[in-house]
């Protein structure tokens, strides 16, 4: 009940508040360079004040019609159900305008510069949650979930709040002389992204459907090896949005070509030796972290196993046309061109729907993450086309990185050829990670790229300390 009156509450919100809430960084700082910290000031007051009737309006619609809401989540369930499903929904529904309003909050401290506060802010009201709900379980039952969950909820936003205070932000408590129509700007740079939000979750729609004709359980392996993936994948691009958007913004705003490229490519860089990491793993250590997990519970057969692990390569393999279409998206929406990014991003979605319509009976399962692999690369090719600066240098560096994912890759095949299977999967993960951590360094001397100067750096610091710690013990 719980679960699926959480996941409504969620999917609402993503569907009113996603696009705004991915694109306000970029406006946010766009506009503060262009019409003044003040004007951009009372424009995000009038949105959070819009933000509180919109999402007011909306408690209310599921407040006044929860029966009929409750019944199209769950058409199977008997009257029990349906009236507890119910009072999970009243419950649950004024947590919209708490998290909407801490997104918002999050997003003002990144266009400030305020990158690792609002992070901790969040581990720790998570931590809050799951404590509360680990003391309160016993006494309270199921509704600990729902108590535990507004404690952190509850706490995520007095903690940002108190960070812009503290800042002297004077935007959650300055409400006075607001003018609504001043929201305008953030609503209309957003609206482009209401497209392909819509059309990812069509896709999402479709694919499950042609899940269930594949045959029993396609669907829950494609959510397990999707999942191994998408965890990783979420927390780099969750990076991205916080920290690059705000930072090629500013770039953007005052006419600073060297720096945006400057930024984007240390970035660019960075997340590509990421990436590398990520598909190293899951090429050489798919079927041991994926049984480690899952086998031992007895949730899944050793078949099944093996079909997640096969699923989760091409799925880590997508992750490095996923990682390059969403940092020249980013890069897109930076330069007040997100336009270009929802097109393409919608463009990516009808291909994929259409692939797997036409192609799920010859491939099966594997059509979902080849469909995924070519609609993605054709729309990440043109994203880059659009690129506003200099594109030869980005095209060098992703030949040069794609050369050294190719040699890790291989090496770590080779290797794991060569060496003989651990019956123990915690063993077999540590050797493994090893190796490629082995491997990536090795190919990046060889290669020369960039980062081995901050390795090099590095390390001569360490060795300094470990000599200076050395002789004074030899004083002492």
């Amino acid at each position: 009940m719980w679960l699926i009156a959480l996941n409504c509450i969620v999917v609402v919100n993503l569907a009113i508040w996603g696009p705004i809430n991915e694109t306000f960084r970029a406006k946010f700082v766009i506009l503060r360079e262009e019409q003044g910290e003040t004007k951009v000031l009372a424009r995000a007051r009038s949105l959070l004040a819009v933000t509180m009737v919109i999402s007011l309006f909306l408690v209310g619609c599921i407040v006044a019609f929860p029966y009929p809401i409750a019944r199209l989540l769950a058409p199977a369930y008997n009257t029990d159900q349906i009236n507890a499903l119910v009072m999970m929904l009243l419950i649950v529904a004024p947590s919209l305008l708490f998290d909407q309003f801490s997104q918002l909050g999050i997003s003002i401290l990144n266009a400030y510069d305020s990158f690792f506060v609002p992070e901790i802010s969040n581990c720790i009201a998570a931590l809050v949650n799951i404590l509360s709900m680990v003391l309160l379980a016993p006494h309270i039952g199921i509704y600990a979930l729902a108590v535990s969950y507004y404690i952190g909820l509850v706490l995520m936003l007095s903690l940002i709040a108190y960070q812009i205070r503290s800042r002297k932000i004077p935007v959650f408590f300055s409400f006075r002389h607001i003018n609504l129509a001043d929201f305008k700007p953030f609503f209309v740079y957003a609206l482009p992204f209401f497209i392909p939000y819509f059309f990812i979750q069509v896709n999402f729609l479709v694919e499950k459907s042609l899940g269930n004709i594949l045959g029993e359980g396609v669907v829950s392996i494609l959510d397990y090896s999707r999942k191994f993936v998408d965890i990783p994948i979420n927390v780099l691009t969750s990076v991205l949005l916080t920290m690059l958007v705000p930072v090629l913004s500013a770039h953007y705003a005052k006419r600073d070509t060297a720096g945006f490229l400057r930024d984007f490519r240390q970035i660019y860089q960075f997340g590509l030796l990421i990436v590398t990491a990520l598909i190293a793993f899951f090429c050489s250590s798919g079927v041991e972290l994926i049984g480690l997990i899952l086998y031992h519970k007895g949730q899944l057969s050793h078949d099944a196993i093996v079909r997640i692990s096969t699923l989760s390569n091409y799925y880590a393999w997508s992750a490095l046309i996923t990682f390059i279409y969403i940092i020249f998206g980013l890069a897109l929406l930076a330069t007040n061109k997100g336009k270009i990014y929802a097109f393409f991003g919608v463009i990516a979605q009808l291909i994929m729907i259409g692939l797997n319509f036409i192609y799920y009976r010859s491939f099966g399962a594997f059509t979902f993450p080849l469909s995924f692999i070519i609609a993605h690369s054709f729309s990440a090719i043109a994203l880059f086309s659009c690129f506003p600066y200099n594109r030869r240098i980005l095209l060098v560096t992703t030949v040069k990185y794609a050369f050294y994912l190719a040699l890790v890759i291989t090496g770590i095949y080779l290797l794991d050829d060569l060496l003989a299977d651990h019956p123990n999967e915690f063993i077999t993960l540590a050797v493994n990670g090893c190796l490629i951590v082995m491997l990536m360094l090795i190919f990046l001397f060889v290669l020369r790229l960039e980062e081995r100067l901050f390795i090099s750096t590095y390390w001569r610091k360490l060795l300094r300390v470990v000599r200076k710690h050395k002789s004074n013990a030899r004083e002492d």
